[in-house]
């Protein structure tokens, strides 16, 4: 036969078993909750990326623009470029840099690319420009 111990026993364990289900119940909510703002967070950070890289993409459209037009102003600045005969350099400029042995000069005074025999005369070796891109 069951006792009034078991019962009230039974009873409290049930009791107890709600409370875990409420207590997981209301966790749950919080944590579905929490995804949710993080998802939203998720695709707000996708959306700020996505407007850094198109910053980027312009700022450096804008770049090569500006590039193009400084070429475009010193290439009708300097109009063709004719050999300079050694005496022509002033004496307070500096001398120019010797070739490295990856770059060859060619009779008129011009830096040619690696490889090459001479360089395309648009430039002279004094007013070679570094060129970073």
């Amino acid at each position: 036969m069951v006792s009034l111990e078991q019962i009230k026993l039974l009873e409290s364990k049930i009791a107890r078993a709600i409370g875990f289900v409420n207590q997981v119940t209301e966790e749950n909510s919080r944590l579905k909750k929490r995804n949710d703002e993080l998802e939203e967070a998720i695709a707000r950070l996708r959306e700020e990326k996505a407007k850094v890289e198109e910053g980027i993409v312009s700022a450096l459209g804008r770049l090569n623009q500006f590039e193009d037009a400084i070429e475009r102003s010193l290439s009708a600045v300097k109009g063709p470029a004719a050999p300079r005969p050694p005496a022509a350099i002033p004496a307070t400029a500096a001398p120019p840099a010797p070739p490295s042995s990856a770059y060859t000069v060619d009779e008129a005074g011009t830096n040619g690319e690696p490889g090459e025999e001479g360089g395309d005369g648009a430039e002279s070796s004094s007013d070679a420009e570094l060129d970073i891109f």
